[in-house]
């Protein structure tokens, strides 16, 4: 079955976890995040695993690139699991609202557009600081269109196979 164009992502509490558990420790003044493992099923996203950016990751107060190490070894052990598979990032944007901005948006389409990677959509999570509190947005990336989605968090883990 070819999935639908996204309109949900729905966060495991796993993957929300990880997630939470990198923002209270990062520095507030650069950019951090990871990749994000789940599965595409008719229109909604389900990302069961996410990453941290890695003990190689590239963070500066606008930039952020993820150790890939890291995340090949995540994404190997994700797979194993169940079978979740690379559908996106996260990353913070310390300065600026959670919207992807241009740099996003190029590596955004360059992934889509790789033949190798596969991609029919790539699913952008962007996290910015709100006074003590983050506010976190789902993106969509498709068509070379991106479009912000419906973004839950999930009680109960939730297996696709």
């Amino acid at each position: 079955m070819t999935p639908r164009p996204v309109t949900a992502v729905h966060l495991t509490k796993e993957a929300l976890r990880v997630i939470t558990d990198e923002l209270r420790t990062a520095d507030r003044t650069r950019e951090t995040g990871g990749i994000l493992l789940g599965h595409h099923v008719h229109d909604t996203v389900t990302v069961q695993h996410s990453g941290t950016p890695g003990p190689q990751a590239v963070q500066t107060p606008t930039y952020f690139l993820r150790d890939r190490a890291h995340a090949q070894t995540l994404a190997d052990h994700a797979y194993a699991q169940d079978n979740s598979v690379w559908i996106g990032e996260w990353h913070t944007h310390p300065t600026s609202r959670p919207v992807p901005s241009s740099r996003d948006a190029t590596t955004y389409h360059q992934l889509l557009n790789d033949p190798e990677l596969g991609f029919r959509s790539f699913i952008a999570v962007i996290v910015s600081p709100r006074g003590p509190h983050w506010n976190i947005t789902a993106w969509t990336c498709q068509n070379n269109t991106i479009a912000q989605v419906a973004l839950h968090s999930l009680r109960h883990q939730s297996r696709h196979r």
